[in-house]
């Protein structure tokens, strides 16, 4: 009795079974295409987006040195309207400007002193004049002063007036020169005139006193305020203004 075969010769050549095999392989073929395709769409969107990433951070770069630029042109804007000047960390200092001998200590303060004495003088005399006005006017009006009521008020007040400005330092050379002014005034039209100024049997001469205010007043025109004064704050920052210029 003999082995069957025929069995396995139509299995492997059985035309039933190539359709199954070339499907397979068609399926196969779709699907690797189409996970090609999808890892190429996903590639593409990838590199959109990291398109779009560098997009914004130089939109965001960009929008952000327009804003300093606006900011720093407002600044200026802002400088110029006030007249300031704004320093930068690279800008380079420089020294205040060199004090003048009479704004230092020793200068100031006999200059200080001069003024406050002058002041004090000046302050007295002018209040004694408003005070009593009557006796004023009638002592200018025996002296052959024209006008002398307008003028005994025009003293005390200007008196006053030059008492304030030594106090404080302010326009102390014209304070100065004013000072000698009404003084030498006071000596040519009043106490001197055509008659001898050394009396027998008083002390000093006439008019001393008067003298020595016109010296002072000339002083303190010649040397300034000092720097204990509303006017050395002044020349020194004008002095700084020139400096930076």
């Amino acid at each position: 009795m003999s082995n069957p075969e025929p069995t396995k010769v139509i299995e492997e050549d059985d035309p039933a079974n190539e359709p199954t095999v070339n499907i397979s392989i068609a399926e196969a073929q779709k699907r690797a295409q189409a996970a090609a395709d999808a890892m190429a769409q996903r590639d593409a969107a990838a590199k959109q987006q990291a398109e779009a990433d560098r997009q914004a951070e130089q939109d965001a770069a960009q929008r952000k040195a327009e804003e300093a630029r606006v900011r720093d042109q407002e600044r200026a804007a802002r400088a110029k309207a006030l007249g300031t000047v704004e320093v930068s960390e690279d800008d380079v200092t420089l020294p205040p400007p060199e004090r003048h001998t009479n704004d230092k200590f020793l200068g100031s303060a006999g200059l200080a002193l001069i003024r406050l004495v002058l002041a004090a003088v000046l302050g007295v005399r002018g209040i004694q004049v408003l005070w009593n006005i009557t006796a004023t006017t009638d002592w200018l009006t025996n002296h052959s002063i024209p006008y002398a009521a307008p003028i005994a008020w025009a003293l005390g007040a200007v008196l006053v007036l030059l008492t304030v400005l030594l106090i404080i330092g302010f326009g102390v050379r014209l304070a100065g020169l004013l000072t000698a002014a009404l003084a030498i005034c006071m000596l040519v039209f009043i106490q001197w005139g055509y008659a001898n100024p050394f009396v027998a049997g008083q002390a000093g001469f006439t008019g001393d006193w008067d003298l020595l205010v016109a010296g002072v007043g000339l002083a303190v025109f010649c040397l300034g305020s000092g720097g204990w004064a509303i006017d050395a704050a002044m020349r020194f920052n004008r002095a700084k203004r020139k400096q930076y210029q």
